[in-house]
């Protein structure tokens, strides 16, 4: 019947919104960016999902570096994502001032919500980067803490600090400080990975995370990265995956 779509026809709608959806996050940091060193892996749970990432050049001396986590799953999740990666990458708000940008982002989700009688919400970690001297500032909303490793001495510790979820209700995020050095390593990650669960329902858990990024402190960047993900996959064992995992390791030169 016309209008009725066949279940090749949704398979072959999923893969291309998949493809679409991919195609939206990069694969790394700008290549003008000569300070930092990336590593990323993504792994969905459905076609497509709500997790997502962003390097966005705001001027030749400064960048965003975004991840964020739509709540919720599959086409749903990943259209308001692309809706937010839209507008993080706009020009319609000063993106330097993290504060600015962020209360817009979250003014923008909570009309969207009652235009469709919904809460749509994510959490969102929303960094301006200063290139030439690595001074960061940083909006926690609601988003897992980002993990600073001072590579000499494979210490790992949380930026810790984190206002509400986006979408929710209004509120005046306050920014974090803190200058990157040359040797560090940040890594930036989604709750899929440490809320994965096993077969006897035990998590990979903050702690477990934090050992194997120590473990990796003398690889670079991609395959700590992959390294990361390859622990988790073997952790949950024949357990199916339940939500979006992403992480982004970033060195600085």
């Amino acid at each position: 019947m016309p209008g009725i779509m066949t279940p090749t026809e949704h398979e072959m709608d999923l893969a291309l919104a998949a493809e679409l959806q991919a195609a939206l996050l990069p694969k790394g940091c700008p290549e003008t960016c000569e300070h930092q060193r990336t590593g990323i892996r993504n792994r969905m749970c459905r076609s497509v999902g709500g997790d997502f990432y962003d390097f966005i050049e705001l001027n030749p001396d400064q960048m965003a570096i975004v991840i964020g986590d739509v709540v919720g799953h599959g086409v749903r999740a990943a259209l308001l994502m692309a809706q937010i990666m839209g507008f993080l990458r706009s020009d319609t708000q000063d993106r330097s001032r993290p504060a600015n940008m962020v209360g817009a982002l979250n003014e923008m989700l909570i009309a969207l919500g009652d235009e469709t009688d919904t809460i749509l919400s994510c959490s969102l970690l929303y960094t301006v980067l200063d290139l030439p001297t690595g001074m960061g500032f940083m909006i926690n909303a609601g988003h897992p803490p980002p993990i600073v490793c001072e590579r000499d001495r494979c210490a790992s510790h949380g930026l810790g600090g984190s206002d509400l979820v986006l979408g929710v209700e209004p509120y005046e995020p306050h920014e974090i400080c803190h200058t990157f050095l040359p040797g560090e390593r940040l890594v930036l990650y989604t709750d899929g990975l440490v809320d994965a669960t096993n077969e006897a329902e035990k998590t990979f858990g903050d702690q477990r995370l934090l050992e194997v990024i120590s473990a990796c402190s003398d690889a670079d960047p991609q395959p700590t990265a992959d390294t990361v993900m390859d622990a988790v996959a073997a952790f949950r064992g024949d357990a199916p995956q339940r939500d979006d995992e992403t992480i982004v390791v970033i060195d600085r030169c």
